[in-house]
């Protein structure tokens, strides 16, 4: 029975998305998987606008006042409209999730975790 209202749901979504993709052009997905205790894993999905130079820019001189807002204005700036006010939400219950979702946000600007120095 849950694969038929799963099915049922699949194209829902994917209207969904290309309406998306018509009003912001590329979206990216970012799913999360929060286990806040032992028992307990929240699933939560988000369609981001690729981050703009002028919202990271912003991001990077509010950092030096506060690191955390900083973060979570730059990963509200890029979320889409209609899923803002569930991230303002979701943010509120779970702040460090700012970082995680910041994170993937700015690897799409080019931070890697992979950088070597060697002196020659």
């Amino acid at each position: 029975m849950e694969d038929n209202k799963t099915a049922a749901e699949t194209p829902k979504v994917k209207n969904e998305a290309d309406a998306y993709k018509a009003k912001y052009g590329k979206l990216y997905r970012v799913n999360a998987t929060i286990e806040p205790d032992d028992s307990t894993t929240v699933e939560l999905t988000y369609l981001f606008k690729k981050p703009a130079t002028a919202s990271y820019d912003r991001y990077v001189k509010s950092t030096a006042q506060s690191p955390t807002k900083a973060l979570k204005a730059f990963v509200l700036d890029n979320i889409i409209e209609e899923q803002q006010q569930k991230l303002e939400a979701d943010l509120e219950e779970y702040p460090a999730l700012a970082l995680s979702v910041g994170e993937k946000l700015l690897n799409m600007l080019g931070l890697s975790k992979d950088i070597n120095l060697k002196l020659l």
